[in-house]
């Protein structure tokens, strides 16, 4: 056996030991139990009710915190006020969370965070890395005169509606969002399935300060909104999301729970003219075909056999006919600095005349090579490392020959 596992081996043996000493020792630690009470306050100092208040029994072994034993709750009154009883008096977490709550028929997201803890003269701000509070109270200590202040924490909320207008109401949505720190160092994905309110609004919790990009996905539409920057402290509340169809009645009614027909306007997304399929831009005479790939390079090497290259885009009419050509996809595109950094260039030799780039792009991250570009819902470009997971589901190329083979379809704008 090696030494490192070795030491792994004796560091689990030690939580487990830990672990059951713990478990012996807390029904006689509950004679020595503890009362934490107090008041929850916003950062205007007016009381936060709902709120719930939660602490848990932590140990630090080798630096890493170990949460065990159920947690104890107790929810704010009208007042803010709370009271939890029976803690053990052992190293103890506080955290908190407050429920969604509705507005005139409106989603607001009305989560909170807690910022500090004041006991006293004491005041114990949030843990850095995941927004606890930790400290030890003394056995058969009633600690009465806590006072917890907690903030907004930042959110993005947008509305879903369809072409003429009305909204997707109470319907569970796919949203993805996809976020990089302003230095570019930091990227990251989450995915939820938020439910929407009777107004079509939905709200998502974000993690400020970044660059955001959201998503919305439902029954094969897409939509994604223009990428935005978050402030520490801000939100981001007037998203609008239009899905290009007639609406859709949802699959479940959320109240009755049983399945409801679709309408008769009911429409899917349609496929692409350029799927697989030569066309031809009447503007430039050019011909263009999207393909899958496994990656960039493998697009590119595909384009080659095919006496092509990886379309470059060279004008906004350009630009714009490709995207009324193609549905709404991300592909691979024909620009690329990989020989020298800055230094952008068409796979096609042509001048760079034009670009799309989305908000604060092109950021090259110290996280990877992002040498090559990707055209995100046939709209904004984005240079990105095609090794970052981030990235890594693009799949789809356009490809682009300045002489059309025999077999083409003629597209108009």
């Amino acid at each position: 056996m090696t030494l490192s596992c070795r030491r792994q081996t004796f560091t689990i043996l030690a939580i487990i030991v830990l672990f059951m000493q713990i478990a012996a020792t807390l029904a006689a630690a509950q004679k020595a139990a503890c009362t934490l009470s107090g008041i929850v306050l916003d950062v205007q100092g007016n009381p936060v009710a709902g709120f719930t208040v939660g602490v848990q029994p932590y140990e630090e072994i080798d630096g890493v915190q170990h949460m065990f034993g159920p947690a104890l709750e107790a929810r704010t009154d009208d007042a803010g006020r709370f009271s939890i009883t029976g803690i053990v008096p052992i190293p103890i977490r506080i955290g908190g969370t407050s429920q969604a709550e509705s507005n005139m028929g409106e989603y607001f997201e009305r989560g909170n965070e807690i910022q500090a803890v004041k006991i006293g003269a004491a005041t114990i701000h949030r843990h850095p890395f995941d927004g606890g509070i930790r400290l030890s109270i003394e056995p058969r200590t009633h600690v009465s005169d806590t006072e917890i202040k907690v903030k907004p924490h930042a959110r993005i909320r947008g509305q879903v509606v369809f072409t003429n207008g009305s909204p997707l109401a109470n319907t569970r949505i796919q949203v993805s969002t996809q976020y990089r720190s302003p230095d570019g160092m930091n990227t990251g994905s989450t995915g939820t399935t938020p439910m929407t309110d009777n107004l079509g609004y939905f709200a998502e919790k974000a993690a400020t300060p970044g660059i955001y990009r959201v998503t919305v996905n439902f029954k094969g539409f897409s939509v994604t909104a223009a990428p935005f920057q978050l402030q520490a402290g801000e939100t981001k509340e007037d998203l609008v999301f239009t899905l290009a169809s007639d609406p859709i009645m949802p699959d479940v009614a959320p109240e009755e729970g049983v399945a409801r027909p679709p309408t008769a306007s009911a429409s899917t997304s349609p496929l692409p003219l350029g799927a697989g399929v030569w066309v031809v831009n009447p503007a430039n005479g050019h011909a263009y075909k999207s393909i899958q790939c496994e990656s960039w390079d493998d697009a590119n090497a595909q384009a080659v056999a095919e006496g092509a290259y990886l379309v470059a885009i060279n004008d906004a009419e350009e630009q714009k006919w490709l995207a009324l050509t193609f549905a709404m996809s991300s592909y691979w595109i024909g620009l690329t600095d990989h020989e020298n950094e800055g230094e952008w260039k068409w796979t096609s030799g042509e001048p760079v005349t034009y670009t799309n780039w989305a908000p604060f792009e092109p950021m090259d991250a110290d996280a990877g090579d992002e040498d090559y570009v990707r055209m995100d819902n046939v709209s904004d470009w984005f240079d990105v490392d095609p090794e970052n997971q981030e990235w890594q589901p693009t799949k789809l190329a356009i490809i682009e020959r300045a002489n059309p083979p025999a077999k083409t379809q003629a597209k108009e704008e």
